[in-house]
């Protein structure tokens, strides 16, 4: 995380810096992203960024929780109102405003597009793993208040399923980007393509989990 002297500058400058840095992330991904160009984009000596940051890990880092943290507020208004929805709609409405800030944020996406294309990176394993953990907290959560309501069948393991819905909605987001990019669409944004993706991942869970699919034969 940034150091003491990174919150003690301007706001104007931190924004410069943050934003010059997402830039070069989502133009160069992490391994070949450079200290050197986001500098010299701000304008500061390169000494001055290990004054704010211990490195480029320490950077990317602080980049992503503070992306994670921006979409936490995006999703608030959908959970203010999760009384007001059953359970397959809520989780229908928390992907659409996932999506839709993705959409909002092309280069948080472009960031989030080089994550899903390097699997095997130990940078992706360290952030998505976390992620995934959040989430699947949260899914946890609403789960079991469906269970109660009768919405979800009661014979499911909530941990299980809550990882399983975490991932396939990780699934969507990559799937969904990467049959843009087949189709060499140059513009992400939100459009029918995503609804459709989503209300094929919600079928899916409700004639698993949905109160309608117990007792059926294996």
């Amino acid at each position: 995380m940034p150091k003491e002297t990174f919150y003690n500058l301007p706001d104007k400058k931190r924004q410069l810096i943050v934003g010059s840095a997402i830039s070069e992330f989502a133009a160069f991904g992490y391994d070949k992203a450079s200290i050197t160009r986001i500098v010299n984009k701000c304008g500061i000596a390169k000494g001055s960024f290990y004054q704010y940051f211990e490195d480029k890990k320490d950077l990317y880092f602080y980049l992503v929780t503070k992306v994670s943290e921006e979409k936490v507020r995006a999703l608030e208004p959908v959970m203010q109102k999760r009384g007001q929805y059953d359970f397959f709609t809520l989780i229908r409405e928390l992907f659409l405003e996932g999506l839709k800030f993705a959409a909002r944020n092309p280069q948080i996406t472009l960031m989030g597009d080089w994550l899903f294309k390097n699997k095997g990176h130990p940078i992706y394993n360290e952030i998505v793993g976390v992620g995934l953990q959040s989430a699947q907290n949260i899914y946890t959560e609403i789960l079991e208040e469906a269970i109660k309501k009768g919405q979800v069948r009661d014979d499911i393991d909530p941990g299980f399923i809550s990882h399983s819905i975490s991932s396939l909605s990780v699934s969507a987001v990559e799937y969904y980007f990467q049959a843009r990019e087949e189709k060499k669409a140059r513009v992400r944004k939100f459009d029918e393509g995503m609804i459709d993706t989503i209300d094929l991942l919600i079928d899916f869970l409700k004639n698993g989990i949905g109160t309608k699919g117990k007792g059926r034969q294996q």
